[in-house]
């Protein structure tokens, strides 16, 4: 691991020994492809033998009789194969010879060679030059991918980490017969195998790629991770956190940040009950203080909590104090004005300016954006201490725009550059509500018009930017609480410019995302190649910089586009207050707010926030069709059980299944009126393969512990996979479902799975039917129940229903409810 980059001071961590003995040692005799038919391994027993076979000591194809009960030979050979002959081979195609010692520690007496990698950089740079000398680029990559994908062929099967849900993969498939072998490969040595085969890519599309147009930024291997680099996240990083490092970055990323800091044991704690899918810690909202800076700009004794106020720039309203302040320019009925706070350091005394929305007093101000929870906010008012607010002002002063006006050395005088603060400026809700939701619906200008939005995250102040690595800067921001909250994503989302304040000064993102480039294009001249910045940055510069130039040229009646956009981001985000989601939302793609408003938050925030989800859907009018198998909680009231309950706080969300290079098509969301139905059914209008079966005379299987049924495909309709006389197995996660007798259920296929890619699963839906029509093609309205699991298999498993039915065509409609 030696050829990848850590933080600053940081040893590298993982020792992988190497114990084959030297006759075994991998020679250029063989190529990477042909090395494992050579060692007597057939593919069946690469894949540690037949799936179908419950026990491995059972199984004549197994490692375990293959290797004659040696296990650690076969240890010995895929670390030889997939590490050494990879090296290797990879090197090889660019004219640079290494041997197996190129890639070992010093030999020690009695002990086993240990790998190092730190020839491997000047190894690179030279590889790369022969490569780019040559013909051909692309059929060079094309040859070398063919190794990138045996190899990661091998790591995703055996390097999985276990499901979020549940270590038991027989608790989330009761009915999978297959159980995949055990790989007698240490943690440690698997990880290097990741690590080499991830380096190797990125250095051959770097090489070869220009032409090819190859994307890097994406994670690959799909599915490979390294447990030993997880557990060492998992102490540093609430778990669900690290359920999405491991999901957005490859695994050099993984290994950087297991380097890097992270929590202290008390933030740990606050997190001691959260799970891999969810972060379930939300900060008590009845301990909350607002606090003092404790830096230089706090002064013991003499730093009141709340400010003097000083008088209003403008017209004279009568303002008696801030507060008063805040609620006349709010409650204008002449002017869309917003408030701007303006600190006078030499008085000690906040003055108040209006900034006119629709009309021509609009003076330069900074929007600060923040997590309440670091002590910024104050629930109970609008102020904060006298050490906030000098601080404050400072750090505005360093956000720096074109045209800016100089700051006064005198600090009795001002350049008129104000801020916005959401604790200053937003009324609390419990004190007026009125202007608070006038206050909220009027962010979007506050944000989108801001000659910056300054980001202050404890956590990124900690480090000084000039002195800090790009990697370490990218890193702190990636796992900033900043960068895990609902509110701030929309503050990160609309502003021109986007700053963050370290603890020497501030920069914008621009800047850390040039620096960014620059650093790694340096770090790729030496012959590194770390992939997992261009993915912690595309959470960065992609949603804060791409999208929203993505959104301004959407049509109004392209913004269900959006959808799965949002949702992309806000997986990892949170907040305390549920019904808030929809407004955040509805602010980000310029949907008016009044309708949504119109739902109270209070008494129930968790409905406020359904009802606020399913008006947005109505709003959106159409979606991916896919979203039927979308794997989150959905919504309960009918007509919306298709759809994502909340886009929050899901680390391992799916909200669209679909094949790659298979897009879903779009589906209307819509008003239902040509069923048999006494009332309008709102449903997505859908079109998939899929099945009708009918539980008659005794208790669902689905109901039972296996959680499912197997369905003997009769006739394949139009689909082109030869799956007649096939069972689909049927397997539904864990629910609160009453399935019934007599009631007609559909089984809809995302798609119909291939029976000879082996261990193939596509997502699928199951609904009750409530009416059907085949005038004009078969159509079918179904209630959303569950998703499902499917595979196919030659035989049914036992314990559970039994269905003999036709493949239904891929232009069945289903109007999903």
């Amino acid at each position: 691991m030696e050829h990848l980059p850590l933080p600053t001071g940081v040893s590298h961590f993982i020792t992988a020994p190497y114990e084959a003995p030297p006759s075994e040692w991998f020679t250029r005799n063989h190529s990477f492809l042909s090395y494992p038919a050579h060692r007597g391994y057939s593919e069946e027993n690469l894949r540690g033998g037949d799936d179908v076979c419950q026990e491995d000591l059972d199984d004549p194809e197994g490692f375990w009789k293959h290797s004659d009960k040696q296990l650690a030979k076969v240890e010995q050979f895929f670390q030889t194969w997939l590490f050494f002959g990879l090296a290797i081979d990879v090197l090889s195609v660019g004219d640079v010879a290494v041997t197996t010692e190129d890639f070992l520690k010093s030999a020690a007496v009695g002990k086993a060679r240990i790998v190092d990698t730190s020839k491997l950089p000047a190894l690179l740079v030279r590889w790369e030059k022969n490569i780019q000398r040559k013909q051909g680029q692309g059929d060079i990559y094309l040859a070398l991918h063919a190794c990138f994908e045996k190899a990661a062929e091998i790591l995703d099967r055996f390097c999985r980490i276990p499901s979020p849900s549940s270590s038991d993969e027989r608790a989330l498939f009761p009915l999978n017969t297959t159980k995949p072998r055990p790989w007698p490969v240490r943690d440690e040595i698997s990880t290097t195998c990741i690590a080499l085969v991830c380096t190797l890519r990125q250095a051959a599309i770097r090489a070869c790629g220009v032409e090819l147009q190859i994307d890097s930024t994406g994670v690959w291997p799909v599915h490979a991770r390294s447990a030993i680099l997880a557990r060492r996240l998992g102490r540093k990083h609430c778990v669900a956190d690290v359920t999405t490092i491991l999901k957005q970055l490859p695994v050099d990323g993984h290994y950087f940040l297991a380097g890097s800091g992270g929590l202290d044991a008390e933030e740990l704690d606050h997190h001691a009950s959260c799970e891999r899918p969810h972060c379930l810690y939300d900060y008590d909202g009845q301990m909350y203080v607002t606090r003092h800076t404790g830096d230089q700009y706090h002064v013991e004794g003499r730093c009141p909590e709340e400010v003097k106020y000083g008088w209003h720039l403008g017209p004279e309203r009568g303002q008696k104090d801030w507060v008063d302040a805040v609620r006349k320019i709010l409650g204008r009925k002449d002017k869309d004005a917003i408030p701007i706070a303006l600190w006078n350091k030499g008085r000690k005394e906040i003055w108040s300016v209006e900034y006119h929305c629709d009309g021509t007093r609009k003076p330069d101000y900074v929007a600060i954006s923040h997590v309440w929870a670091q002590g910024k906010g104050n629930p109970k008012g609008n102020a904060l201490p006298l050490c906030q607010m000098e601080k404050i002002q400072r750090l505005v002063e360093g956000v720096t725009w074109e045209g800016r006006k100089e700051v006064p050395e005198n600090p009795y005088h001002s350049n008129g550059v104000g801020f916005w603060m959401d604790t200053l400026c937003v009324p609390p809700s419990g004190m007026d509500k009125a202007l608070n939701t006038k206050a909220i619906a009027s962010m979007r200008h506050v944000y989108a018009n801001a000659k910056a939005v300054l980001v202050l995250d404890d956590w990124i102040e900690q480090i000084r930017y000039d002195s800090s690595t790009p990697l370490e800067v990218i890193a702190r921001i990636y796992t900033s609480y900043w960068h895990k909250r609902l509110w701030t994503h929309q503050e990160g989302f609309l502003p021109q410019a986007l700053w963050f304040q370290f603890a020497d000064r501030a920069v914008g993102v621009k800047e850390i995302s040039t620096r960014l480039d620059e650093y790694r294009a340096l770090l790729q001249c030496q012959g590194m190649h770390p992939g997992w910045p261009l993915a912690a940055n595309a959470t960065l510069v992609q949603v804060y910089s791409g999208l929203p130039e993505l959104f301004k040229g959407i049509k109004p009646e392209d913004k269900w586009r959006t959808y799965p956009l949002l949702a992309m981001s806000m997986s990892e985000r949170k907040t305390s207050r549920l019904a808030d989601e929809i407004i955040c939302l509805a602010t980000i793609i310029d949907i008016p707010l009044d309708d949504f408003f119109e739902i109270p938050a209070k008494p129930d925030d968790a409905l406020a926030g359904q009802r606020r989800m399913g008006l947005f859907l109505q709003k959106l009018g159409r979606f991916d069709s896919g979203t039927i198998f979308n794997n989150y909680p959905r919504l309960e009231k009918p007509g919306y059980r298709w759809a994502p309950r909340s886009l929050l706080n899901l680390r391992t969300a799916d909200l669209a299944p679909s094949e790659p290079g298979w897009p879903n098509p779009d589906a209307p969301f819509e008003a239902i009126w040509d069923f048999e139905a006494s009332r309008e059914e709102w449903g997505l209008r859908v079109k998939y393969h899929g099945f009708i079966i009918s539980f008659t005379d005794k208790r669902p299987s689905l109901t039972a512990a296996e959680r499912g049924c197997a369905i003997r495909c009769e006739e394949v309709g139009d689909s082109w996979m030869a799956v007649e006389g096939w069972w689909f197995v049927v397997q539904l996660p864990p629910n609160d479902v009453e399935w019934r007798m007599h009631q007609e259920y559909a089984v809809i296929l995302s798609r119909v799975p291939d029976p000879q890619n082996k261990g193939q699963r596509v997502p699928a839906a199951v609904a009750s039917v409530e009416a059907s029509r085949s005038d004009g093609g078969e159509r079918h309205l179904v209630a959303h129940e569950s998703i499902a699991t499917v595979w196919v298999q030659e035989t049914a498993p036992d314990w559970v229903d039994q269905f003999e039915k036709p493949l239904l065509s891929s232009v069945t409609e289903w109007v999903v409810t």
